[in-house]
């Protein structure tokens, strides 16, 4: 009996658990239905979700595995910054082992060291003849090509050394490749600034003392003749201060670099301008305004401007003849 009591007092909350288990398992097919969900695809997120064995696992991949593999990474790579160090400090011919090891297999897989090309586009070049050019790297394909047993560099890398190496108006070369086999070449050449004489030589110099054999042409008859050693290190101060005032610039002739410490420079007209080891600019500035002074330079022999805020005049003879005269 008192069994029976005990089932009676379940068997109403039982069947009112039912009956809402019912009505939920409803509402879940029309919803899924409504969204024309396959009650297939429904049945397996359903299972994989209550499994207790696939929840699991997922705990287990997120708690555990993924914490570990984030560590292992991290420690893999730290490893790896760290051995990059110690070789580069203790190794770096090994480095330089692998890294042409390397260098090799990439190019030569990805056949971009096909010494072959059907055309060759040069642009940029001024002073320097496409000819040139174009035997430089055939060449330079002939002894790659002779090579035996020597670190390898790529094809590119090459042609760029071989093409700086035996033209030295050239600056910059940019060269890339266009597959099949074209092969585009981009040269800058030095700025031509001056013509350096020095030991009986003659030598076409930019503005950062670049040398450059010489040649002749009139296209360089206009340019400033530097003389003196070391004077072509120093022609970028000369570079500097020409730039204030280009007229006046143009009527430069020579410049002498003396007692590699200062310039002298002499002007077409024959004028000698001394100026000092330091502060070359205001010097500069100064004669810029002697020289817009209307006849102020009219028989002046030479100007000093060696001492600061000081200023020595010499005339010529004739000039300094009139003047005793007065």
């Amino acid at each position: 009996m008192i069994v029976l009591k005990i089932l009676c007092l379940f068997r109403a909350p039982c069947s009112v658990l039912r009956a809402s288990w019912i009505q939920i398992t409803e509402a879940r097919s029309t919803k899924h239905e409504a969204l024309n969900i396959p009650n297939t695809e429904f049945r397996l997120t359903t299972f994989f979700i209550t499994n207790q064995f696939f929840r699991r696992i997922k705990n287990f991949t997120h708690q555990i595995l993924t914490p570990l593999f984030t560590k292992f990474v991290l420690l893999f790579i730290t490893f790896l910054i760290l051995a990059f160090i110690v070789l580069k400090i203790f190794k770096p011919e090994f480095l330089t082992k692998i890294y042409t090891k390397s260098s090799f297999y990439f190019f030569h897989y990805l056949n971009l060291d096909n010494h072959e090309f059907a055309e060759i586009n040069i642009s940029g070049n001024k002073h320097v003849n496409k000819e040139q050019i174009i035997d430089i790297i055939n060449s330079a394909k002939e002894k790659l090509l002779q090579k035996q047993n020597i670190e390898y560099q790529p094809l590119v890398q090459n042609l760029i050394d071989e093409i700086k190496t035996n033209l030295p108006w050239v600056n910059k070369v940019v060269i890339s490749r266009s597959m099949p086999r074209v092969l585009n070449i981009f040269i800058t050449e030095y700025e031509p600034f001056a013509i350096w004489q020095y030991d009986g030589k003659k030598y076409i110099i930019d503005k950062d003392g670049n040398a450059i054999p010489f040649e002749e042409s009139s296209e360089f008859d206009h340019m400033v003749i530097l003389s003196g050693k070391a004077a072509n290190i120093n022609a970028k101060s000369l570079f500097n201060i020409f730039t204030a005032d280009p007229k006046l610039s143009q009527n430069v002739y020579s410049a002498t670099w003396v007692g590699n410490r200062r310039w002298d420079i002499r002007f077409s007209n024959g004028l000698l301008i001394k100026l000092p080891e330091a502060s070359i600019a205001q010097a500069w500035e100064q004669l810029i305004k002697i020289n817009h002074t209307q006849g102020s330079i009219i028989g002046l022999k030479m100007i000093d401007l060696r001492i600061k805020d000081k200023i020595y005049l010499e005339y010529e003879d004739s000039v300094m003849k009139e003047i005793r005269e007065l």
